[in-house]
């Protein structure tokens, strides 16, 4: 099963630690929870990517 373009796009931005193709994924005026955290925007969303998913990564 191929999955949607976008999901394989945010799958590829998050395994390159790709942060710029990370948050062309979402829409300016996106609306992300995690883990009971909600994030409003791009700009939110990449204290997300900034932190907690991006330190995980190698």
């Amino acid at each position: 099963m191929t999955p949607p373009d976008p999901i394989r796009r945010f799958v590829e931005a998050t395994n390159e630690g790709d942060t710029a193709a990370f948050l062309d994924t979402f829409t300016a005026d996106a609306l992300l929870s995690d883990w009971g955290r909600t994030f409003n925007g791009r700009a939110e969303i990449a204290q997300l990517w900034t932190t907690p998913i991006r330190s995980a990564l190698p």
